[in-house]
Parts: structure tokens; C-alpha cells; sequence
């Protein structure tokens, strides 16, 4: 009979497991995705100041963000059944999650979030599995900047920025366009998946239920 003391939940272990796959997020994570969402801001208002500045107007991007966020819910499908990794199963989890959440659905909001976190502890459980794509520059590097855009548009959404000057005249473009870009990065993260699932593929390292 086994000592019960194995059987015990490794809390402390398991703390340090997911600080340590914190760390190798954030360290892998190129620099100048951190600043990237906020000079975007700057673009988007400079933008907004223009002859097509209507681009930028809250009804246009109502109707750009859906359909860009649309696609890549429809592309991810195909790429996982095409693929059948652990990775393109998370990540269509992922996007449909913030496909659920751009049609406004009630719950969908709180939903999201939790979709993140859940996915954000089985990744770090699963990390040695995952990071076979998670090392491709590409995919390493529109997976956070996707996420990250997406959240600093929450920011303003939560109207967090709104000591800065005329804020409510502009808020709803910086709001709407950043989002639909961290919607943007998505499809292109979709794609660089699939580009490299296929290279997997083609040179029969995928995974072997892809070709049954």
C-alpha cells in the first residue's frame, strides 16, 4: 500500500511549476511586444485625424472585427482537423472563445476569461508538448502579442485611461481598433500555425492521427 504522504497534492511543487512557465513566457516573449499595442494607440489616433478616419469610427470596426475574427474561427477549425495537435486544439478554443465574445453573447465575456486561464494552467502543465510550435519565432511571438493587444483594449473598454485629454472623444476608436487588430494578429498566429503544421507534415513529423 502506498504512503499517503505521496498522495498528498504537491501545492508548493505545483506554485512553482507555473511561476516557472510564467518565467519562460515572459522571457521568450520578444521586448517590443510590450510596447507594440500602445504606439499602435498613437497610429489609430493619428489615424482618426486623417481623410479615412472613418476607419477607425466604432460602427466601421463593428463590422471589420467580427469578420476577421469570424475567418479565423473558421480557419482554425480546418487547421486542427487537418493537424489533430494538442496545440491547434487549444488554440481553437481560444479563438472561438473570442469569437463567442465579439457576438456579445450573455456570459460570453466572463466565459472568455476563463477560457484564458484554463488554458493558461494546461499549457503550463503541458509545456514540454506545446513547445515544439510555442519555439517558432512567429508562433511564440503573435500568440502574446495577440493576447496582450486584446487585453489593453479591454483597458479601455474599462475606460482605465480615461484621465487622459479628451478622452471620450477618442476612446471608442482606440477601444474598437485595437481590438480588431489583436483580432488581426490572431488570424495571422492561425496561419503561421498552419504553415508550420503543414512543414511538420509534409516531412511526417505531425501527429499520426492527421493522417488516419
Amino acid at each position: 500500500m502506498a504512503d499517503a504522504s505521496t498522495k498528498k497534492f504537491d501545492i508548493a511543487g505545483t506554485i512553482s511549476h507555473h511561476f516557472e512557465s510564467a518565467k519562460i513566457a515572459l522571457l521568450n516573449t520578444p521586448y517590443w511586444v510590450w510596447p507594440l499595442p500602445f504606439l499602435l494607440c498613437i497610429v489609430i489616433l493619428l489615424i482618426r485625424q486623417s481623410p479615412v478616419g472613418w476607419m477607425t469610427e466604432k460602427p466601421v470596426m463593428e463590422i471589420i472585427a467580427p469578420t476577421i475574427i469570424g475567418l479565423t474561427a473558421i480557419l482554425v477549425l480546418f487547421v486542427h482537423r487537418w493537424t489533430r495537435e494538442l496545440f491547434t486544439l487549444m488554440l481553437a478554443c481560444l479563438v472561438w472563445a473570442l469569437f463567442m465574445r465579439e457576438l456579445h453573447f450573455y456570459g460570453t465575456g466572463r466565459g472568455l476569461y476563463i477560457t484564458v486561464f484554463v488554458l493558461a494552467v494546461m499549457a503550463s502543465y503541458k509545456r514540454d508538448e506545446l513547445k515544439e510550435f510555442l519555439s517558432q519565432r512567429a508562433i511564440g511571438t503573435l500568440l502574446p502579442l495577440a493576447l496582450w493587444t486584446y487585453f489593453v483594449s479591454k483597458l479601455f473598454d474599462r475606460h482605465v485611461f480615461r484621465s487622459l485629454p479628451d478622452y471620450l472623444l477618442w476612446h471608442d476608436n482606440v477601444e474598437e481598433t485595437l481590438e480588431a487588430s489583436g483580432h488581426a494578429f490572431t488570424l495571422a498566429l492561425v496561419i503561421m500555425t498552419l504553415r508550420y503544421a503543414s512543414l511538420r507534415i509534409q516531412k511526417g513529423e505531425g501527429n499520426k492521427k492527421a493522417a488516419s
